[in-house]
This record gives structure tokens, C-alpha cells and sequence, in this order.
């Protein structure tokens, strides 16, 4: 008995040396990753070029965030009026529809709480290439939000009907300025409830993997954290770097390569691999690049409104993807 009890002992003080050792390592790993982010180069552009629409755009993001849309719940009736708006703004851009009906690509979700709802759609649109060998560049934003709940509206201005107002304002300059890569424009529901509107592209078989060249997400781009934009996957790809590196010295924010490392490399920096509709490509093998900024106090809050859009930063943000589009497109 006092053989098992020491030898017992034993196992729980090597297991609690290992656990220290783990967290003074994770210690270790994310003060490293933090000083690699902030060696990364500080913005030597003083001011992005205006070539958006942007009072067009600024509109676009106060209506998708205005009580009428009623934070775009997917099911309820703030969500179904603002996919039947974007059908109409695609349609005024003049993209090709890419849904199954239209420009909509209606379906319903079989597991979990986004089961539940119904009404459910993709809003998907493109302009073609002016090189039709070229594989297809997707640029994705969700238009969902969390929607009426207990009597509150939670508005979702940068979450993200930010991402949405930038992908109308790039659909409506590449309708003007033809690109080499045929562009589609996924403006995709479900977000919130386990990215269902991204899944369905590949389960109903509107693209295949093979087909895509780079999906690039835009989720929370409207909010001055620091004057930070992330650019998040070159972890993932490293043949994306030295083209994110050459926006870096293009672009009047802070944009900084990272948020994609795994736990054992990067310590306790948050990895957003998975954090939204760019996880659904990166599982099919698709290269992504996510852009977006570190969460705010409004993040998920009926405060996320209209009236604390950073409207600066958003235009610069705005400008410096239109910047990465034109890099990605140029290759």
C-alpha cells in the first residue's frame, strides 16, 4: 500500500512539473510570436488612393447596419430583406448570377441550431475574366449577423455588414476595371451558426476546389484596433507571403502577417484559421487570405452600430484589399 501510494505520488508530481513546463513553454512561444508580429513593417504609405466609391460604400454599410434590417438575423425578416437587397445591388452592378435561382442560392441546414431556420441563402454573383484559363478568386463576406434577440437588435455594423459594404464597393470597381481572373462575389449567410452558406458552395456543388486559385474573406474590417489589419493564411501557404509582403509596404494601416499559427508554434496568440468562412476553404484545400481586426468591445454586442465605424480606417482597409486583389489578380 505505501509502495502504490509513492509510486502514485510520483505520477502526480511528474505530471504537474509537465503541465508547468507546458504553460512556461506556451509562455515562451506567444511573448516570441508577439515580438515577430510588431518586428513586422510599419506603414510607410501616408494615404490610400481613393479609386472606391466610397460615399456609395459608407451608405451601403449604414443601411445593411439600420434598425430596418434589424441585424440581418438569418430566418427572421431583417435577414431575408437583406438578402432580397443585395440581389437587387448585385443586379444594379451588373455581375453575372452564380446561384442556383438567380443570383440566390437557397438551403437549408441539417444539424445544430442553424437547422432551425429556414429561408436560408447565398447571395453569389461574378464578372469574368478577361483570361478564362485563369482559376476563379473568391471574395466572400457574410451578411449575417445575430438578429433580433430578446428585444434587442444586435446591429452588426463591422460584424459584418462592414465586409459586405467592401465587396460591393470591389464588385462595383472590377465592373469598371475587367479583371484577369474571373471574380466571384459571395455574399454568404450562416456565418454565425457554423458557416453553412460556405459549406453548401461546395455541398450543392456550385464551385470545386480545384477550380479556385484563392479565397479571400472579409469579416470585421470597419474598427481602428491600433490602426491593425491582420492578414491571415500565409502560415498555411507560404507562397502568399512575399505578395502580402509587398501590400505591407502598399497600404497606410498596420497590416500584419499572423493569427493562422498553431498553439505549439505561436503560444496563446488566438489562431483564426477557423474563425469564419475561410476555415470552410482552407478544409476543402483551398489557399485563403482572411483580413480583418482583432476584436472590440462591441464585438457581439446590439453596440456594434453605424455610429462607431472608424470611417478612415475603413476607406484605408478598403483600399488596401483592392490593392491585394489587384497583386493577387496580377499573378
Amino acid at each position: 500500500m505505501r509502495t502504490s501510494f509513492k509510486f502514485g505520488l510520483g505520477l502526480l508530481v511528474l505530471a504537474c512539473l509537465g503541465w508547468l513546463s507546458w504553460l512556461s513553454y506556451l509562455d515562451w512561444r506567444t511573448q516570441a510570436e508577439q515580438q515577430r508580429l510588431q518586428a513586422q513593417p510599419a506603414p510607410t504609405v501616408a494615404a490610400m488612393p481613393e479609386r472606391l466609391d466610397w460615399p456609395q460604400q459608407l451608405a451601403d454599410l449604414q443601411h445593411l447596419a439600420s434598425d430596418e434590417m434589424a441585424g440581418r438575423g438569418t430566418g427572421q425578416a431583417g435577414g431575408q430583406l437583406a438578402q432580397s437587397w443585395l440581389v437587387q445591388q448585385f443586379e444594379l452592378i451588373g455581375l453575372a448570377p452564380a446561384g442556383t435561382e438567380g443570383y440566390r442560392q437557397p438551403y437549408q441546414a441539417s444539424s445544430g441550431k442553424a437547422a432551425e431556420h429556414q429561408g436560408a441563402a447565398n447571395v453569389l454573383g461574378q464578372i469574368a475574366g478577361t483570361d478564362p484559363q485563369l482559376p476563379l478568386l473568391v471574395i466572400t463576406a457574410h451578411y449575417d449577423h445575430l438578429g433580433l434577440h430578446e428585444g434587442q437588435i444586435y446591429h452588426g455594423a463591422d460584424d459584418n455588414a462592414s465586409g459586405v459594404a467592401a465587396l460591393l464597393a470591389l464588385a462595383r470597381y472590377f465592373k469598371q476595371h475587367p479583371p484577369r481572373h474571373t471574380l466571384w462575389f459571395a455574399a454568404v449567410d450562416h456565418e454565425e451558426r457554423g458557416m453553412w452558406g460556405s459549406k453548401m458552395l461546395f455541398e450543392q456543388k456550385l464551385l470545386q476546389p480545384e477550380q479556385i486559385k484563392l479565397n479571400i474573406n472579409l469579416d470585421m474590417l470597419s474598427r481602428d484596433t491600433e490602426r491593425q489589419l491582420y492578414a491571415v493564411g500565409a502560415y498555411h501557404q507560404p507562397a502568399l507571403l512575399p505578395v502580402l509582403q509587398q501590400l505591407q509596404q502598399q497600404s497606410s494601416v498596420r497590416l500584419l502577417l499572423g493569427y493562422d499559427r498553431p498553439q505549439w508554434l505561436a503560444g496563446n496568440t488566438p489562431d483564426w484559421t477557423s474563425g469564419s468562412d475561410h476555415a470552410v476553404f482552407h478544409q476543402q484545400g483551398v489557399d485563403f487570405v482572411y483580413f480583418g481586426v482583432p476584436d472590440h468591445p462591441d464585438y457581439h454586442q446590439p453596440s456594434d452600430t453605424f455610429a462607431h465605424t472608424d470611417q478612415q480606417f475603413y476607406r484605408e482597409v478598403s483600399e488596401t484589399v483592392l490593392s491585394a486583389l489587384l497583386l493577387f489578380d496580377a499573378i
